[in-house]
C-alpha cells in the first residue's frame, strides 16, 4: 500500500530521524535487514490445478448461501421454473461462447466441482466434450447432470454418463446456443484429494452431432476483484486441495529466560505444505522488527530446520516471530551499563535502545509510524 501526504506525529518523526542518523554510519554488530517475502499461506478452501509442470491456485466461487443445484439452475420443460433451453441459467454471467469452464463452488452443502460447456443464448454452433474423471471421492456424487431430462422429451438426452465408485466418463453433446455440464459434490475438502480430469474436445470426443468448436478451456477462481480466468491446454489436469505455493512453521524454539549481551539460538521447523517444489524466504522478527531471514527450497511435504542466533542488550520481555509462530523471551539481570544506557555495549550496539539492537528499534519505530499514518486515514 502506498501512503501519501499523511503527517507523521512529531515525537515519532524525531525519534525515527535520530535512529536513521545512527544507522547511517556503519556500526559493528548491527544491520538493518531488507524487506522480505511474506509467507504465502494456504487459506482453507484453496485448490491447485496442475498441468504439464504448471500450477495454478484457485479459490472457490460462492459464499455458502445457496446450494450448487440452485446456483447452476438447470432448466428443462420438466423443471420448475421450466425452460426449453436444456441449459444452465444460473451461470450465465460466467459463460463464454465456444468455451468450457471449470471451477469450485462453495454452497450450503459444501464444496462442488462445476463444469459448464459453451453459452446459452450465445453465438455458438454447439459441439461435444468427453471427460474422464479419476480419483473422485467415494462419498461424493454428481448432483447436477446437464443433460438428464426425461426420455419422453425429444427422445431423451444425447449425453452419456458412466459412473464408477471413484471415476466417471461423461460425453456431452450440445446444440447451438445451449450449454451442457454438471456439478459433483462431496469429499472435495479432503487433504489427500488428487482428482484427474482428462478432456477430449470436439472431434476428439467419443462422439459428436453438432459442427461447432470449443476453442478455450478455462479454470475460474474467485478474487476480491471478481473472477480470474486461466486458460488451460486441452490436456489432463490434476486437482488437489491446498495452494500451489505455501509453507508452514512449527513452534518456535527459544529459551524463556536470557541475560543481556549473552547469545542464544532460536530455531523452528519449516514445511512445504503446498503442491509444488518452491523456494521460500522465511522472516525472523523480534518485537515486529525483521532481524534475519532464511531461504529454503523444499519439495511438497518436505521440511527442514532453520536457526539463528540473537544477542539481547536490554531487559524486558521480547517476542520472537518466525512465520506465524511466536515465542517470548524475558531478559533479566541487566548490568549497570545496559540498564543505565552508557552508549554502546561490547558488540557496538546502542544499549540505550530497547530490544535487541538498532535494527529492532528502527523496525519498531517504522511500525509505529505506519500505524500512526493508518489511524489518520
Amino acid at each position: 500500500m502506498t501512503i501519501r501526504n499523511l503527517p507523521i506525529p512529531a515525537a515519532t518523526l524525531v525519534a525515527l530521524t535520530a535512529i536513521l542518523a545512527i544507522v547511517a554510519v556503519p556500526v559493528a554488530g548491527s544491520a538493518v535487514q531488507p524487506a522480505v517475502q511474506q509467507q504465502d499461506d494456504a487459506a482453507p478452501g484453496n485448490y491447485s490445478i496442475l498441468q504439464d509442470g504448471d500450477c495454478t491456485t484457485i479459490e472457490p466461487l460462492g459464499d455458502g448461501t445457496q446450494s450448487v443445484e440452485e446456483f447452476y439452475d438447470y432448466r428443462t420443460p420438466n423443471t420448475t421454473p421450466e425452460s426449453y433451453t436444456y441449459s444452465s441459467l444460473g451461470t450465465l454471467d460466467l459463460q463464454r461462447d465456444d468455451t468450457s469452464i471449470l471451477f469450485l463452488y462453495e454452497g450450503t452443502e459444501g464444496t462442488s466441482l462445476v463444469l459448464v460447456h459453451d453459452r446459452v443464448y450465445g453465438d455458438t454452433n454447439g459441439s461435444a466434450v468427453t471427460m474422464q474423471f479419476d480419483g473422485l471421492p467415494e462419498d461424493g456424487e454428481w448432483v447436477v447432470e446437464d443433460d438428464s431430462y426425461s426420455d419422453s422429451i425429444n427422445g431423451g438426452p444425447d449425453d452419456e454418463f458412466e459412473h464408477g465408485e471413484t471415476s466417471s466418463r461423461i460425453t456431452w453433446v450440445f446444440s447451438e446456443n445451449s450449454t451442457d455440464g454438471g456439478a459433483f459434490r462431496g469429499g472435495l475438502g479432503d487433504d489427500d484429494l488428487e482428482l484427474t480430469v482428462d478432456p477430449a474436445f470436439n472431434d476428439d470426443a467419443d462422439f459428436r452431432e453438432y459442427p461447432g468448436e470449443i476453442t478455450d478451456w478455462q479454470a475460474l477462481s474467485g478474487s476480491d476483484d471478481g473472477i480470474e480466468r486461466t486458460s488451460l491446454d486441452f490436456q489432463p489436469i490434476e486437482l488437489r486441495a491446498g495452494s500451489c505455493s505455501s509453507f508452514d512453521v512449527s513452534a518456535v524454539n527459544a529459551p524463556t529466560d536470557a541475560s543481556p549481551n549473552e547469545s542464544f539460538e532460536v530455531s523452528a521447523t519449516v514445511e512445504n505444505d503446498g503442491n509444488v517444489e518452491d523456494t521460500f524466504t522465511v522472516p525472523i522478527s523480534i518485537d515486529k522488527a525483521v532481524v534475519d531471514e532464511r531461504e529454503v527450497t523444499l519439495a511438497p511435504g518436505a521440511e527442514t530446520e532453520i536457526t539463528t542466533t540473537v544477542t539481547p542488550n536490554a531487559t524486558g520481555t521480547h517476542t520472537i516471530e518466525i512465520g506465524d509462530e511466536t515465542a517470548e523471551v524475558t531478559v533479566t539481570e541487566a548490568n549497570d551499563e545496559t540498564a543505565g544506557g552508557t552508549g554502546t555495549d561490547a558488540d557496538g550496539n546502542d544499549d540505550r535502545l530497547p530490544g535487541f539492537g538498532i535494527a529492532a528499534a528502527l523496525g519498531a519505530l517504522l511500525v509505529a509510524a505506519v500505524a500512526a499514518r493508518r489511524r489518520q486515514e
